[in-house]
């Protein structure tokens, strides 16, 4: 496996991080023994050179989890390596004073292994994005739960330093003392072991003897309220003299938002996927950091909040069974609304001054054609690495358990649901395959299951090479749903062999929206409602009676809302 992947990664050379040292002790230095710096009001400093000294740039990522690019399923999906080298290649151009770091839970999905079939394709990807990282410049990446899934020996295929959250990770450090610019910038880990407290203190305290005029924890917390837990580590961050807490485990990186906490010191959350950056531009001074918040971030926190408090109330509205958990989440934005409606904000004299921005990496920003390069070749490799694979698996799925009904595919469907059919052929499930086959990832094993119907199910497909079997197609020139390809009847209203066998019974007319949300979840299907959704797949025909004369067609027409 590992020839393979230095196949594909050997179009683009090794880089050494910028800036980016080992942490060695070097004297002791104390947060206040840093040069005084000038502070919002304060008269200029006497050089340039001398004030570019004073203000430096840190740009993080965190969680990305796994996500190389966006699926595409969705036309404004944010997030891609590409579009990432792209922004920080051109920061660090224009910004002298400037350091990227990746605080961690970079490489896949989850912390468990990846199932047997999706091993190649997952690996393969998780050392792209390790390359993506050279890239990038990292001066250091942290090894979160989410990274170690295939083991410590993977992570060796980088040569950025990695950092130990308090696992022990087998070749990660404790420390990496980085610079942005002419000044020293600290960088550990913590969140993982048994005492996260004692780790931060020894962490910080070695960096501050290191010389580090800034020091930063990217905090990789235990549990399950990965923010929460970051909030309660601020007492001992701050006691250890730590600056600025970049968290880097989003417990849903797909959904979770950006967020900010203006403690001492400052808790600041990127989401993850690689939606977005976060970038922390600071104002040396004397004191702790002081996180400004300016017009502009406070209305953009304030709509943030508003959107997301109508789409868990519709979600709350369509899922009587998420309901009483919706509706504690609704409570707490509410609260966190008026938390920032109410917030003045007043700099202490003498404060390092710290704005941080979470920049959406949507279409706007351009795409790094070194970086697009190595997506390109890892599609073409996934591809054929996944087609070979295939040839070595049962041609078909496993034969249905007793009771247990299989799939039969649209053929059978329109033997009696003509009407039904001839509606589905206006619809994009209709068209669902075809999508792959034009970006070129209907081999793709991240992508097929939610392109084909009964995909590992019996009578469905198991093999990516295999989804044209099953039966030919309906429609004009018999071009939908061949064999199991495109989001046919069986997708939403359930396997149909017993259906077929004693109709009109074993089979779902109504379809609920949680079956919707096994592929419209929000890494594929950010911006999904139902009630906006629906009317492209219901209308007279399907779901609706047909009028004399009426041909059958969906009650929304067009391109459709956002996927």
């Amino acid at each position: 496996m590992r020839s393979l992947i230095v196949g594909i990664l050997c179009c683009v050379g090794c880089r050494t991080p910028p800036g980016a040292q080992p942490s060695a002790a070097a004297g002791s230095s104390s947060p206040g023994s840093a040069p005084a710096s000038s502070v919002a009001g304060s008269k200029p400093s006497e050089s340039a050179s001398a004030a570019a000294a004073e203000r430096v740039t840190l740009v993080f990522a965190a969680s990305t989890a796994g996500q190389l690019v966006p699926c595409g399923c969705s036309p404004d999906q944010r997030g891609g390596l590409p579009r990432a080298v792209a922004y920080v290649r051109k920061l660090r151009a224009e910004t002298p004073d400037f350091l990227y770091a990746d605080a961690g839970d970079l490489l896949f999905e989850t912390a468990a292994p990846p199932p047997a079939q999706m091993v190649t394709q997952r690996q393969l990807k998780a050392s792209v994005l390790a390359q993506g990282e050279e890239l990038l410049g990292a001066a250091a990446r942290v090894v979160g739960k989410r990274d170690l899934a295939l083991g410590a020996d993977f992570l060796g295929q980088t040569k950025v330093p990695l950092l130990d959250a308090g696992a022990s990770t087998r070749g990660a450090r404790a420390t990496v003392l980085s610079q942005a610019g002419a000044v020293k910038i600290g960088l550990f880990a913590a969140g993982l072991g048994e005492n996260p407290q004692a780790t931060i203190a020894a962490r910080a305290r070695q960096l501050r003897a290191d010389g580090a005029r800034l020091v930063v924890l990217l905090l990789q917390p235990s549990g399950d309220n990965s923010f929460g837990a970051a909030q309660a580590l601020v007492p001992a961050a701050r006691e250890a003299g730590v600056d600025l807490i970049v968290l880097g485990k989003r417990d849903d990186p797909a959904s979770d938002p950006n967020r900010k906490d203006a403690s001492t010191p400052p808790v600041l959350a990127p989401e993850g996927h690689g939606q977005s950056l976060l970038r922390v531009d600071l104002q040396l001074g004397t004191g702790p950091v002081f996180l400004a918040h300016g017009s502009e971030d406070k209305t953009a926190e304030l709509r943030a909040l508003d959107e997301r408090i109508a789409r868990f109330r519709q979600q709350a509205q369509d899922n009587p069974a998420r309901r009483p958990a919706l509706v504690a989440k609704i409570d707490e934005l509410e609260k966190r609304k008026a938390a920032v409606q109410s917030a003045v904000e007043s700099a202490p004299a003498g404060a390092t001054i710290a704005t941080a921005v979470f920049i959406p990496l949507d279409s706007k920003v351009t795409e790094d054609p070194e970086a697009k390069q190595l997506v390109d070749a890892y599609d073409a490799r996934v591809a054929q690495l996944n087609l070979a694979e295939a040839k070595t698996q049962p041609a078909a799925c496993p034969a249905a358990r007793k009771g247990e009904a299989s799939f039969v595919g649209a053929h059978r469907c329109v033997e009696c649901h003509t009407t039904q059919a001839a509606f589905w052929e206006k619809t994009s499930h209709a068209r669902a395959y075809a999508t792959l086959v034009t970006v070129n990832k209907q081999f793709s094993l991240d992508c097929i299951r939610c392109h084909v119907s009964g995909w590992q199910q019996p009578g469905g497909v198991c093999r990516i090479d295999k989804a044209a079997v099953g039966g030919p197609g309906i429609g004009a020139g018999n071009r939908f749903g061949i064999g199991r390809q495109d989001v046919q009847c069986e997708a939403c209203h359930g396997a149909g062999s017993e259906h077929v066998a004693d109709p009109p019974e074993h089979i779902e007319s109504k379809v609920a929206v949680n079956v919707c949300l096994r592929c419209h979840e929000a890494a594929n299907s950010p911006h999904f409602d139902d009630a906006k959704y629906r009317p492209f797949i219901i209308g007279p025909g399907h779901g609706m009676p047909l009028a004399r004369g009426e041909q059958p067609h969906p009650l929304a027409t067009g391109k459709g809302p956002l996927q």
